[in-house]
């Protein structure tokens, strides 16, 4: 038993079929669904919870994050200004710290780590 939608769109089809309006999809047929690219390396248990996600407009915070380091890449590279550059490097900076802690990784700020020395740095700078 058809629901009132199941039976609307049934409808439509079948007027599309007899008008001749529907696409050629025959090359299809017995074939599977291309791949789709950006699930690549998505585990495969969850590529259907990210697919209804993706196709509900939802985007992962990681995948925003890198368009915008991305962006503002491409804003240092055009930049004339050394202010500019400073700022769009900082910016960067941020971002993929941000990007790492999304994705798990812990920040090291021990004294042997790659980010205690520029922490107290900037602590240690005055502000502008």
């Amino acid at each position: 038993m058809f629901s009132i939608s199941q039976t609307i769109a049934e409808r439509k089809i079948q007027e599309a079929m007899a008008e001749g309006s529907l696409p050629d999809l025959s090359h299809w047929k017995d074939k599977p669904l291309p791949q789709d690219e950006s699930l690549a390396k998505v585990a495969p248990d969850l590529r259907l919870a990210f697919k209804l996600l993706k196709n509900a407009g939802y985007i992962p915070e990681g995948l925003v994050l890198h368009k915008e380091i991305l962006h503002t890449e491409e804003l240092f590279r055009h930049a004339s200004d050394e202010q500019d550059k400073l700022r769009h490097l900082r910016r960067i900076s941020v971002l993929r710290t941000k990007m790492e802690t999304c994705h798990g990784r812990s920040i090291h700020l021990d004294e042997d780590g790659p980010y205690f020395s520029r922490v107290v740095e900037q602590l240690n700078t005055p502000a502008k």
